[in-house]
């Protein structure tokens, strides 16, 4: 006689992950629905107590929840809201792997999502301590204003430079704080030759590619008295008759006038 045993499944297995931790990198900004991984657990036993489902662990906080979904049956971990490198650069979630036996078994692990900079922020200029007007006799390196840059990306992303034109008699030079210039004159002024200046001031990033503002400031050339009178005629000379009596005037008539500038 033939005994047939038959052994019944208990549910004695929980989901097994394939990976001890599972860390990817993706680019800030992606767009809603883009893949970030796909994670993958097993279960020894059959039927129901063998089926996995996936799901984000209870502890995961509701601002994760936002920007992040999880597809219960494959696995998939997918972008839900905007990803932002400026306000977080690293994003650490516990996901969970449960079977559907009763009572379920499940096991948790983490899953490191690191993010990208990209170049998304142009150059910020802000103009401190500026002196709209300037007198002319102002010498070369007088200190016109000061420039602060500011750039909220990382790395090369962040790295600014600043000019200004060359056809200008002012220039830009480093101060020892870092990401602020001086304004300064890089040559004598003269208000007789120019009194205003309108100066645009540029802001580029080092990223790939490049971001840049600009930033406008008009510059008057005060006057300072350094320039004596001049008359108008080198030399000046009057006709008038004989026999008139000092400071008489010749029949009502004046014999000239002086003009200088």
């Amino acid at each position: 006689m033939n005994i047939l045993v038959k052994v019944l499944d208990v549910n004695d297995n929980a989901p097994v992950f394939s990976a001890d931790v599972y860390s990817v990198m993706i680019d800030e900004n992606v767009p809603v629905d883009t893949i970030v991984i796909q994670v993958n657990a097993t279960d020894l036993d059959e039927g129901p107590n063998g089926d996995v489902i996936y799901s984000f662990s209870n502890s995961v906080s509701q601002r994760l929840l936002n920007l992040f979904d999880i597809n219960p049956s494959t696995g998939e971990i997918t972008v839900k809201g905007l990803i932002d490198y400026e306000e977080k650069d690293k994003y650490e979630i516990e996901i969970q792997a449960s079977d559907k036996g009763l009572p379920h078994l499940s096991t948790q692990k983490s899953v490191i999502i690191k993010i990208v900079d990209v170049n998304d922020n142009a150059p910020e200029i802000e103009v401190t301590s500026f002196s709209s007007s300037i007198p002319e006799n102002s010498r070369p390196g007088t200190t016109v204003a000061l420039i602060s840059v500011n750039d909220l990306d990382s790395g090369l992303n962040g790295k600014v430079i600043c000019s200004i034109g060359e056809d200008v008699p002012f220039a830009l030079t480093p101060s020892l704080q870092d990401k602020m210039y001086s304004l300064v004159t890089k040559s004598p002024l003269d208000r007789e030759t120019q009194s205003h200046y309108v100066l645009t001031i540029t802001a580029k990033d080092a990223g790939q590619p490049p971001l840049s503002s600009e930033k406008t400031i008009s510059v008057v050339v005060s006057d300072v008295n350094d320039n004596s009178p001049e008359f108008s005629l080198s030399p000046y000379t009057f006709y008038i008759t004989e026999g008139n009596n000092p400071g008489e005037q010749s029949c009502n008539k004046v014999v000239g006038r002086m003009v200088s500038v």
